[in-house]
């Protein structure tokens, strides 16, 4: 195994984490997966599992042909391909939830796409953090994807629209979509060449949400489906890196508004800008993609970085304080996809980091700098072999990101490899 190292600097200000001992989003014993349907048919869906310890886990659908029990070996992970018919097919409700229930805590992650043109991956949050409202993370060609994990789940989808026909029913502008979900049953919103920015999702019981767009553009010989596994509102953070990519000239930053007004910067090489965001309202930038950048706002936000290329990607950019300790993450499985991980870390705490067993050490290129305050953050670039792979820091109080990406000449991918975030809790009635 190799690894190419490059870095960059990032002086950025210091931001307090969650408390030691914390449960992490990214590892958990209960998770819910669905795949929404993209622009061209999906012919390849397999779901990746890594664990820290030997484990037995379960999966169940509604849906024939998913229902199977696994032993996952802590040193390989597990790969599990499914038939292309667990795909979500159209503005409606389906059985087509996967339960992946575990002994031990697993991370989960999802893949899929056709062998031409069409691929994209995510992280699944487990079900513990889960919540029940969401802000979505799209534009134009705007897919939103949700699952329940209960009987008698309710969803209210509240927003702005061009336009939406779900289940045969017209909804327009400003019109709320109301549905029951019953548990393991999905539904799907998708307007293509329309938008569903501003949209909130109320649900009276938790559910897992998958944002995006339904194809990337159809400006473009290749049509890339970007989605994400979102968290909920309350999870959402206000301070970000925007890491640098290979194989692409520049990118866009499209930051999601939520209820309230609020004020947006980001600062890099050649880019200090501030924009006041409307409520439900959203904002976009495009920048350097070989530079990193530092995203804040006064109030949470989402972040979602896309490079632009033949066959771009959607990443749900982190926030600081959803950094982790340790993460255990297993490469999609497509054949000629070249794989990078990157690491995003203060310079005092880099040399304690190791992928694999073996050490990052500090001798690496500086490509930029942002000064904010005191704190420096490396950012580091490392390509991959295709298989599973742990990084992890031996101080329990050290926290740092990690984002996976991936590409051919065709298709890419890209994913945070896991977010620290808030277990649900049920509000408590006034």
């Amino acid at each position: 195994m190799f690894f190419k190292i490059i870095a960059s600097l990032c002086l950025l200000q210091s931001i307090q984490t969650f408390a030691k001992g914390q449960i992490t989003g990214h590892g958990g014993k209960r998770h819910v997966v669905m795949f929404p349907a993209g622009l061209k048919p999906v012919t390849r869906a397999e779901i990746l599992i890594s664990s820290l310890q030997d484990t037995t886990v379960r999966m169940k659908s509604k849906f024939p042909g998913v229902d199977s029990v696994l032993q996952v070996q802590s040193d390989v992970g597990a790969v599990v391909s499914l038939s292309s018919e667990i795909v979500l097919d159209g503005n409606k409700r389906e059985d087509k939830g996967i339960f992946i229930e575990s002994d031990h805590p697993i991370s989960v992650y999802g893949h899929s796409g056709d062998e031409c043109c069409e691929g994209e991956g995510f992280l699944a949050i487990p079900v513990d953090f889960w919540g029940t409202e969401y802000d979505i993370a799209t534009h134009i060609n705007s897919t939103v994807a949700v699952v329940a994990v209960e009987d008698n789940t309710e969803v209210i989808a509240k927003g702005f629209w061009a336009g939406v026909l779900f289940e045969s029913n017209y909804y327009a502008n400003g019109d709320n979509i109301t549905f029951i979900l019953s548990a393991g049953q999905t539904a799907q919103l998708q307007t293509p060449l329309g938008y569903l920015l501003g949209t909130r999702l109320h649900s009276n019981k938790p559910i897992g949400v998958i944002s995006g767009q339904y194809y990337a553009s159809p400006s473009r010989s290749k049509y890339n489906q970007m989605i994400e596994f979102i968290p909920p509102a309350s999870s959402i953070g206000k301070n970000f890196i925007v890491p640098p990519f290979f194989n692409t000239t520049y990118l866009t930053l499209h930051y999601y508004n939520m209820g309230e007004d609020n004020l947006v910067t980001t600062r890099g090489k050649n880019v200090n800008r501030s924009s006041k965001l409307q409520k439900r309202g959203g904002y976009m930038i495009s920048a350097g993609a070989s530079n990193p950048y530092y995203g804040f706002a006064e109030k949470p936000v989402i972040l979602t970085a896309t490079p632009y290329t033949i066959s771009p990607f959607l990443l749900f950019v982190p926030s600081l304080d959803q950094y982790s300790n340790n993460y255990k993450f297993h490469t999609p499985t497509k054949q000629n996809l070249t794989h990078y991980i990157v690491l995003l870390v203060k310079s005092k705490d880099e040399s304690g980091i190791t992928i694999d067993g073996q050490k990052i050490y500090s001798k690496v290129e500086s490509l930029d700098a942002l000064l904010i305050n005191d704190a420096i953050y490396l950012v580091i670039s490392a390509e991959v072999s295709t298989g599973q792979h742990y990084v992890t820091h031996p101080d329990p109080n050290v926290t740092f990101g990690l984002i996976l990406y991936g590409f051919d000449d065709t298709q890419s991918y890209a994913y945070p490899v896991g977010l620290r975030l808030p277990p649900f809790s049920v509000p408590v009635a006034a």
